[in-house]
């Protein structure tokens, strides 16, 4: 389970430390909840319901660099997982964006990173939409990646695609 101190990853709002435990009234039932701190964001803060099966759901441990190195492994993140269709697309990119799953976040960086290097090199467009997913995507995955690896998220980008391509 979680503890106060922990460092955790919460939905799309990235990696944050457990800083408190606290009971709160509400409907005149008490309810727990874990304080989050976003590691980006100093004093503002979550509060999950520690008993809120939903909510937990969006909660996770920080990955080792153990299972890091793991994922990054995998044949399974090689595969291309372009959807031609831009509707489905763009659904299918905003399911994984709400999944948080490391991952299918990773297949689909490296997707679109093939996609855009293929466009700019046949001297097309990277379509806005594919740009905001990737940078979304990444956004997700770098700072906990950073805080794993021990390097700034600005570093994260080059260590996956290079990853990736070996």
């Amino acid at each position: 389970m979680y503890q106060v101190g922990n460092q955790v990853v919460y939905g799309i709002h990235g990696v944050c430390r457990i800083v408190d435990l606290e009971e709160r009234v509400v409907d005149r039932k008490k309810i727990r909840y874990f304080a989050l701190e976003p590691l980006d964001q100093p004093g503002a803060k979550f509060f999950v319901p520690s008993e809120n099966p939903v909510a937990l759901a969006k909660l996770r441990h920080v990955i080792s660099r153990e299972e890091l190195e793991a994922l990054l492994a995998s044949p399974q993140l090689r595969d291309n997982c372009w959807i031609a269709d831009e509707n489905r697309r763009k659904q299918r990119y905003r399911e994984l964006i709400v999944s948080g799953s490391r991952e299918d976040l990773l297949q689909m960086v490296g997707t679109l990173h093939r996609h855009k290097k293929e466009q700019l090199a046949s001297g097309r467009k990277f379509h806005l939409c594919d740009d905001n997913f990737l940078r979304d995507a990444e956004k997700l995955l770098n700072a906990e990646f950073a805080l794993v690896l021990g390097i700034q998220p600005s570093e994260v980008e080059t260590y996956i695609l290079d990853a990736l391509d070996r």
